[in-house]
Formats: structure tokens, sequence, C-alpha cells
């Protein structure tokens, strides 16, 4: 008997087929062998798509008001002020493809637009690069990247994945890899990086199977590491694997004093005594009476947690001017 999950992923099957036939027999494989397929990793990554879903929500749900666009305006300010960042022009040369036609496209939503939909903050681009760059068999596609909240209303009517309290896609951190219009080898050996990846600590990975997307968030640890790759990849440098994320630092903290001022009560005196304004540099260097714990980088451990102090300071980092309520000098 075929299931009605089946039945959708035929469904799904025959319209790309019908779309683009070239794509259909360029992976050299039937329907229903394709259907097996897909069902059964989809079956054999549910539980791992379970425990990323949880650690998502567990990580980045106490920063959402602080890291969610509202509108497309805010979108817009994000590319002009580095917030986010275009995927860079020649995504091809990084094994990606992003689809922006055909069905489900980028920015389907608000398709005037597309083309700043083809973005997301620096860390997300650098992790779907390094993502990609170990894909051997063909390229990856893209189908989804930044959205806002208004853009993620639209698309809860079309699609129950969108419903969530913890809109990663709206937070710039997360995009989405197509498993239809991709051969089916590509495929498996995507599912394959993604769990050598989750398993290495550096992302959440959900295959979505009302969608047929592999969903991918970074890892908050992993946050400042894939900004380096993505300022590596386009400058043309190359980038190896990050450091182990366990290793003791010493925090220290550099500030420049441009101009010290006195107080209202006191500035009639201050000035009376012919003080000056004064320019000095001043280094501080703070020592944590404890010990800071750090992200555990296993996703399927029992006790892996984010420190909220430690995943604030990166978020922080990837936030962009126009959340500074002062300015620094």
């Amino acid at each position: 008997m075929t299931s009605r999950a089946q039945l959708s992923l035929a469904g799904v099957f025959v319209a790309v087929c019908l779309a683009a036939p070239n794509v259909a027999r360029a992976q050299a494989v039937t329907e229903a062998e394709y259907l097996t397929v897909v069902n059964g990793m989809l079956d054999e990554m549910a539980p791992r798509s379970a425990r990323a879903a949880a650690a998502i929500r567990e990580t980045y749900r106490p920063f959402a008001a602080l890291l969610a666009l509202g509108d497309f305006d805010q979108i817009e300010e994000g590319l002009a002020t580095g917030g986010l960042v275009p995927l860079p022009f020649d995504a091809p040369r990084f094994n990606v493809r992003v689809r922006l036609d055909g069905a489900s496209p980028v920015g389907e939503q608000d398709i005037f637009h597309q083309e700043q939909y083809v973005s997301a903050r620096p860390a997300a681009i650098g992790c779907l690069l390094d993502l990609a760059s170990r894909v051997k068999s063909g390229p990856v596609e893209v189908t989804s990247l930044v959205r806002h909240l208004g853009y993620q209303d639209q698309l809860r009517l079309l699609n129950p994945n969108a419903t969530t309290d913890v809109p990663t896609h709206a937070f710039g951190l997360a995009f989405d890899i197509a498993m239809v219009n991709t051969p089916l080898k590509t495929v498996l050996e995507i599912r394959d990086v993604l769990q050598q990846m989750s398993d290495a600590g550096d992302i959440f990975a959900i295959a979505e199977r009302q969608q047929l997307v592999f969903h991918v968030v970074p890892q908050p640890s992993r946050l400042g590491w894939y900004n380096d790759v993505y300022a590596r990849a386009i400058t043309g440098r190359p980038w190896g694997r990050p450091l182990d994320a366990g290793a003791s630092l010493t925090a220290m903290v550099s500030a420049a004093v441009s101009s010290l001022q006195p107080m209202p009560e006191v500035s009639a005196e201050w000035w009376a005594a012919e003080n000056v304004p004064i320019e000095a540099p001043i280094v501080v260097l703070v020592d944590a009476p404890d010990p800071v714990p750090v992200y555990d980088l296993n996703p399927d451990s029992p006790t892996g947690h984010a420190t909220h102090a430690g995943l604030l300071g990166e978020i922080l980092s990837f936030t962009w001017r126009r959340m500074l309520p002062w300015n620094i000098v």
C-alpha cells in the first residue's frame, strides 16, 4: 500500500520530471527507485532531524526578537550595512546553484525583489560555501536563504514547515538545499556531508519531507568560523577546518577613550579649572572567575547546550549598526 508521504513524494517527483526531463534522465533511476531511496533516507534521518529541530529551538529562541527581520526594508538595510551579504555572484564556482525560476524558486512570494532574497548573514553564506565545497558529485541547489517575518507569514499558508516560533530564515541564518532536480547520487552525498558536519558540531540539519529540502543552520559555536570562511571565499583565499572549540582562551577587551567629559553637576567647576578633553588608549584585561562552559559539539549528546552569554557574543558580532542605540568612537 502506498503511504500518503509516498504519494506526496510521487507528486513532486512527477512534476519535476515534467518540468525538467533532462534532469530526470540524468539521475538514471525510475520514479519507483527514486521514491524508495528518498523515503528510506528521510526515515533514516528523522530522529536526527527531530533532535536538530529541538536544538535549534533551544539555542536560538532566546534571541528571536534580536535577530528577526520584520519586513523587506530591514533586509535592504541589512544589505546596505553589512549585516546581510549576497551570495557571491559567481556561485557556480563554489559548487552552488540558485533556483531562480521553476517550482519553488528563491523569493517566490516576492519575485519582484528576488535578488535581495539571494542573501543571508555572512556566517550562513560561509556555511553554505563550506558545505558545497565538500560535495564532489554535482552542485547543491539552493531554494531559500533570507526571508522576513511578513514573508514567513505568507508562506505559512502554503508550507506547514514555515510555522515556527524560531524562524531561522528570518534570522538570516538558514538555507535550504533541494533534493528534487538533483541527481540521486548527489542527494545521497549531500546527506553524508550533512551528517559529517553535524557530527563535527558545525551545523544543525533537518531533512524536510513536505518540501523535499535539507534545512541547514550553523551551530552557534561556528558562527565566527563561518564568518571567516565567507571573508576568505570572497577574497579568493582557501579555508581549512575550525579549531577545537574547547580550547581555553583568555578574554581581552581593548577600548579607546576619545573624549573625557565632566558630569553636568560638576561641569562648571571642571571648566573653571581649565581642564580639557584628553585622548588616551586603555587596555583592560578581564579574568573570568570561573571557566566558561562551551557548546557540546555533538548535537546528538543529551547534555549538549550553549551558554546564553557565549551565543549572544557570537550573534551580536553579526548584527548591524541599525541596532546600536549609541555611536562608538
